[in-house]
């Protein structure tokens, strides 16, 4: 799987449409929520580190003792 970052020439604008009247109109967005912290961004990079993380700890577990999360198990 390959990552790839959004490219936008406007990045942040919306355009809303009025479901009444069909009528739209153009904004730019701005996030209004007084976040006191940004969090770690969804892009590439980060999407890149995480697949490497991932494959490098599959391969520290190729003696058998790595289970993935999401296997199912037959309960008798």
């Amino acid at each position: 799987m390959e990552f790839k970052n959004r490219q936008a020439t406007n990045p942040g604008r919306v355009t809303l449409k009025n479901v009444s009247t069909g009528a739209t109109t153009t904004y730019d967005l701005a996030m209004a929520d007084g976040a006191t912290e940004q969090g770690t961004p969804l892009n590439k990079a980060t999407m890149d580190t995480l697949k490497e993380d991932i494959l490098n700890e599959v391969q520290s577990k190729s003696d058998g003792t790595f289970v993935p999360c999401c296997t199912t198990v037959a309960v008798e």
